[in-house]
């Protein structure tokens, strides 16, 4: 199993060192090349008039302790952060944090103008000798804009805790995945086959077992019809990414007379990619899952924070308007009119029931969340097309119904639902060729 340099990218981008260590080495170079030039020029400014080596020496040692003090706390902040998000919203939204450009930015500042500091006080040579007015006036700029990050990531540490801006991030996190998993426009790719396994007259051989345990993070489909073309037969995938697969574990099925070899089992190893925790490049499911962790955990009898679900609907709102409107492409692969590889796919039925079912659930006693969830739906099918989409919202209008039913007893509150669900099957009825209902303009 080898990493994507898709996932490779997700890795780097999350990870808290790569832009600090960049920052780090960079000051470190501009220090190195800014004492070569000021050693070339020796220039003599009036604003440096009176100055000496004592004296910048003395800067540099102030600077480079304050930056590191401040680097520390900037540290400090960011496992505050990463710990209360865990404990508030969820801890798969710490994946969020830690690729905050801002937080790895500051933190980079602060250790690379520490590093530029270190630099030029190793450089600065006698007391006698001539100030590197250049080195001189770049550490006084970046010192200065120290500070200004300073102030710049405390209001952002503020910004960030905010649960607004937290589900917005997810959101235009799993947006463009799927963009991309999911390019063509509901009803004009291939549809999507019923299932797999009905294509088969014989159920297919289980094989290539998996050397480790983990989530699926990746699969390289090219790979495995290559391999299913090598083989004359068929390569059936029962895992989506997002799956847990534990060693051991066959990662395919041979629908064929023939097995693969040593080195066919290796690159069918090789397309996939496992790991430790679930990655959103080729798993929207994944950005679902955490908007609905910060429900239920806004929820639960210890929050009770209604209006942080609301929000979340509203987010989850915008996925799968996205994922009602797009075409769920089929899971057999040809080669030459010949399929060759089966890969298990999500449908829309799955991204709904993910979506909502346990907000439903949770909230069942609520009837602003289901007022809400209710409100959503009949957004829904004013843009979802699909007869059997629509089937599915409308099905999900009831179960929402039946659940206020059982457990909510005021009236009036279930006066107020049932107007929702009203406009809901009003919002459903069918669509002419147009696109517009009957009776409108």
């Amino acid at each position: 199993m080898k990493l994507r340099p898709r996932l490779l990218v997700d890795k780097l981008r999350t990870s808290l060192w790569l832009v600090p260590m960049g920052l780090v080495l960079s000051m470190a170079a501009a220090a190195h090349l800014l004492l070569r030039l000021d050693q070339r020029l020796q220039l003599d400014l009036p604003l440096m008039a009176g100055a000496g080596i004592a004296g910048a020496r003395g800067m540099f040692q102030a600077v480079a302790g304050s930056m590191i003090t401040l680097a520390g706390l900037v540290f400090s902040m960011t496992l505050v952060v990463l710990s209360q998000a865990a404990s508030q919203y969820t801890s798969r939204v710490m994946r969020n944090f830690l690729g905050d450009r801002v937080n790895q930015v500051v933190l980079g500042v602060f250790l690379g103008i520490y590093a530029y500091c270190l630099m030029v006080l190793r450089g600065l040579g006698d007391d006698g000798a001539p100030v590197p007015v250049l080195t001189v006036l770049a550490g006084m700029a970046f010192a200065l804009a120290g500070v200004v990050f300073l102030i710049y990531f405390i209001h952002h540490v503020a910004r960030s805790l905010r649960v607004e801006n937290l589900v917005a991030t997810i959101q235009d996190d799993t947006l463009p995945v799927i963009d991309r998993l999911y390019p063509e426009a509901a009803g004009t790719g291939p549809a999507a086959a019923a299932g797999a396994g009905g294509r088969w007259a014989t159920p297919g051989v289980p094989a290539v077992p998996a050397t480790t345990s983990g989530y699926i993070q990746d699969i390289d489909a090219d790979c495995l019809a290559e391999v299913a073309c090598a083989l004359d037969a068929a390569i059936e995938v029962p895992f989506v990414p997002g799956a847990f697969v534990v060693e051991g574990e066959a990662l395919v099925r041979i629908h064929g007379a023939a097995r693969p070899d040593p080195e066919q089992q290796g690159r069918i190893r090789q397309a996939f990619t496992c790991g430790r925790s679930r990655s959103i490049q080729q798993d929207p499911a994944f950005g679902l899952r955490q908007l609905v962790d910060i429900a239920m955990r806004a929820l639960s009898p210890g929050v009770n924070d209604t209006t942080t679900a609301v929000l979340v609907l509203d987010r989850l709102a915008v996925l799968i308007r996205r994922l009602g409107q797009r075409g769920m492409p089929s899971p057999h692969r040809e080669v030459d009119g010949v399929v060759r590889l089966v890969l298990a796919r999500p449908g829309f039925e799955d991204y709904l029931g993910l979506a909502f079912d346990q907000i439903r659930q949770w909230a069942a006693d609520n009837p602003a969340v289901l007022g809400r969830l209710l409100d959503v739906l009949a957004g829904l099918l004013g843009v979802v097309t699909d007869p059997e989409r629509r089937a599915l919202l409308h099905e999900h209008g009831r179960r929402v119904m039946a659940a206020a039913e059982r457990a909510i007893k005021e009236t009036c509150d279930l006066d107020f639902l049932r107007t929702r669900h009203a406009r809901l099957a009003a919002a459903g009825a069918p669509l002419s060729p147009s696109g517009a209902r009957p009776g409108q303009a």
